[in-house]
């Protein structure tokens, strides 16, 4: 089930993040120039969501290591055991 969810749930935050991070308002300079602005509060809502993915990957790293770094570093981390 947690496969499920991290196989889909991933990408689907990354997704969002793509499209927060292409939100723009229309605007006009004052010579009457039109343009776009970024939107703030969506840049930084998908710089948000790609932390979060980073770090799902860099823990999914981890536990996939956990015993590696345990036996090499002495650093027990996300449920290893020293053997």
């Amino acid at each position: 089930m947690y496969a499920f969810l991290l196989g889909v749930g991933l990408p689907l935050i990354f997704a969002f993040g793509i499209r927060f991070m292409s939100v723009e308002t229309a605007t006009v300079s004052a010579n009457g120039t039109p343009g776009t602005q970024r939107n703030q509060a969506a840049y930084a809502l998908a710089l948000a969501l790609f932390a979060i993915v980073a770090a799902a990957v860099v823990i999914g790293i981890l536990f996939i290591a956990k015993d590696f770094i345990g036996h090499q570093f002495g650093w027990y981390i996300l449920g290893a055991k020293q053997k």
